[in-house]
């Protein structure tokens, strides 16, 4: 580490040249333009733009791949807020309370907390990373598939504890959504459930599922409830009559720090992990933040700071900690950190141990160009943010259709497959219809993302120990976890059995 502090110098003057300063600007922009698209995250952000680095040089590719990077986390928080359409899975967790506070009338501040918490989750993240990054390596080395599997069931029981009003309830979404994702190919071989159906053989495509439980069910009700409805702009969502409300606020600082702290320790450890990834940070912050914030649970998914800026802020510092397995191991922490060893590689850069005594400027370069990333972010994303809001002041009676009309087409263009479309209708109407019920939807979405971590790695696991179950279940990193998880189940349990009670006691009153 001495050699990448002796570089910091250099690397200062680099950052003000004209083409370090492009690639950011471009790259941020970029970002955020194709974070916001439905279902196109960060890896599909920089798949696309993969060609753009072939004439760069590497410092400067590496720069701009992680400006796309760290823009298109927080560029999928916009539809989120906005039109409750998650551009990412990590963003699925916040809907819950980005999208209930645009409805409220404030866009525009839940567009600002998300961006100033994305933002100080990578800055902080950053600097932990310079200052621990060997030791996180060292500990992300005892993570193998055993611990990755009880980390993935970990995630599964604040999926379903922390969700909905009632655990019963998200446990119950969970399982659909573990469901849906074991539905074509197993990792412990054949087909499941595709009913000899040709279109089901790959399975059910993430995107097609956050669509459909999260865009689908708003779509329909825009449609179904307001086909007939005629609104003044100066009434559409509830927009306050005063400009000041729909700020972010000074009290919103202090109210905000110990999440943020919270926030960024958590992304960068999940970051750490390899294979980890945004979804499992953001969902785990929001789980903490539920469970050791001052706010009554009962308050979270209604509209307030905390629930946007908890995801936020871990889903950001992902960016940063995921580099330390990418950068130090060699091993991709996620399908973007796995994009940005390629660009690596394609410059004649190995990716492994030996890299930051080899490469010391470059890792000073990546250090340093991820604080500059974040500076500009918050500075273009500050500027993109109130053209944005504007999109809430849409009429529900025309922004109905043409969700929808975007929900189909942009389902098409994923694959260019009508039987994606079909799947979206269906699985639409199904969430519809669970949403009406009072079901939530969120989980069936973060359960998707989580089954299949769940079933590749103990598959992993059972194969290096030869089948024995009792061998993945006893190494002490996995218990630890799974200890937790059961914690985390019996204590959803016990609140659900109160709630009960209480709920029987005030009928017979």
């Amino acid at each position: 580490m001495e050699n990448i502090f002796a570089n910091i110098g250099p690397v200062l003057l680099d950052m003000g040249s004209l083409p370090v300063v492009l690639a950011i600007v471009a790259g941020v922009t970029l970002g955020v333009v194709l974070g916001a698209l439905p279902g196109f995250g960060s890896s599909q952000s920089l798949a696309l733009l993969f060609p753009l680095t072939f004439t760069m040089p590497a410092d400067v590719a590496i720069i701009f791949f992680l400006a796309v990077y760290s823009a298109a986390e927080y560029g999928g928080s916009i539809p989120a807020i906005l039109i409750r359409t998650p551009g990412t899975p990590a963003q699925a967790v916040t809907v819950l309370d980005g999208y209930a506070m645009a409805q409220k009338g404030f866009p525009n501040r839940a567009l600002k907390i998300s961006l100033i918490s994305g933002v100080l989750g990578g800055l902080t993240s950053t600097i932990i990373f310079i200052l621990v990054g060997g030791w996180i390596a060292s500990v992300a080395l005892e993570f193998g598939p055993g611990e990755m599997f009880a980390l993935g069931i970990f995630g599964l029981s604040i999926i379903g504890s922390f969700f909905g009003r009632d655990p019963t309830r998200g446990f119950l979404a969970a399982g659909l959504g573990l469901f849906l994702s074991t539905i074509g190919t197993s990792d412990f071989g054949g087909m499941r459930f595709t009913f000899n159906q040709g279109f089901l053989a790959d399975g059910i495509p993430l995107v097609v599922v956050i669509i459909a439980f999260l865009a689908g069910p708003e779509a329909l009700r825009l449609l179904i409830n307001h086909r007939k409805t005629i609104e003044e702009p100066k009434t559409v969502l509830q927009i306050s009559t005063q400009k000041a409300d729909d700020r972010f606020l000074k009290s919103d600082i202090r109210r905000l720090i110990p999440t943020w702290i919270r926030g960024s320790l958590i992304g960068t450890a999940i970051g750490a992990l390899p294979g980890a990834g945004a979804s499992i940070g953001s969902l785990i912050a929001y789980g903490e933040e539920k469970r050791w914030s001052r706010r009554s649970k009962s308050e979270f998914g209604t509209g307030i700071a905390e629930g946007i800026a908890a995801p936020e802020t871990a889903n950001n510092a992902v960016v940063a900690g995921t580099l330390v397995p990418s950068l130090a191991l060699g091993i991709p922490g996620s399908g973007s950190a796995a994009i940005l060893l390629s660009v690596l590689i394609s410059k004649g850069v190995v990716p492994g141990p030996l890299l930051f005594e080899a490469e010391p400027r470059l890792i000073t370069s990546i250090f340093i160009g991820l604080i500059f990333i974040n500076l500009w972010l918050l500075l273009l994303g500050l500027i993109y943010t109130r053209g944005f809001a504007h999109i809430s002041k849409v009429s529900r009676r025309i922004l109905g259709p043409c969700v929808f009309i975007v929900i189909l087409l942009g389902t098409y263009a994923y694959a260019n497959y009508t039987a994606h479309v079909m799947m979206v209708i269906v699985l639409s109407l199904a969430a519809y219809w669970m949403v009406k019920i009072d079901i939530p939807v969120v989980p069936v979405v973060l359960a998707f993302v989580m089954g299949p971590i769940v079933e590749s790695n103990l598959a992993r696991a059972m194969t290096i120990h030869s089948g024995d179950f009792s061998v993945v279940l006893t190494r002490p990193i996995t218990l630890i976890i799974l200890g937790l998880a059961l914690a985390t189940f019996v204590y959803s349990a016990i609140s659900s059995m109160r709630s009960s009670v209480a709920s029987t006691n005030e009928m017979k009153e």
